[in-house]
């Protein structure tokens, strides 16, 4: 199996058990980082769907995480024009990857997580490459 299909396959097993995990990413993510909270108390829960959803589609594709692709161009807007920070992207993978793991309990397997955590570490370099750019 690619990591493509690991991450697909665990969020299938997650949605099956769980649902929409949608409240339960920012439930976590705020408690992690309350400034994130305060940065986007103007987004309602459609708006916050939509923005994990976007999230959920880097880790679906290569072709987004490649130089000049996607994830670029995301970053570059929240970075500056919104105010994120690397941190609050630190925050919000550990959020996410704490819900996977509470939400999936004993199906969250070594394979998912390694996996996912493969992810996550790719787009914080790019992440950061993006942030050591910033003016």
């Amino acid at each position: 199996m690619t990591d493509i299909d690991l991450i697909s396959a665990s969020l299938d097993v997650y949605s099956a058990r769980v649902g929409d995990m949608t409240p339960h990413f920012y439930r976590h993510f705020f408690e992690i980082d309350p400034t994130a909270a305060s940065l986007m108390e103007y987004s309602d829960e459609p708006m916050r769907g939509r923005m994990l959803a976007s999230v959920l589609e880097l880790f679906m594709s290569d072709e987004h995480l490649e130089t000049g692709g996607y994830l670029d161009w995301e970053l570059d807007n929240h970075l500056r024009a919104y105010g994120a920070t690397p941190a609050m992207y630190e925050c919000f993978f550990e959020s996410l990857l704490n819900t996977l793991a509470e939400g999936l309990g004993d199906e969250w397997t070594d394979d998912w997580r390694q996996t996912w955590q493969d992810r996550v570490s790719r787009i914080m370099t790019r992440v950061k490459a993006i942030e050591s750019r910033a003016p």
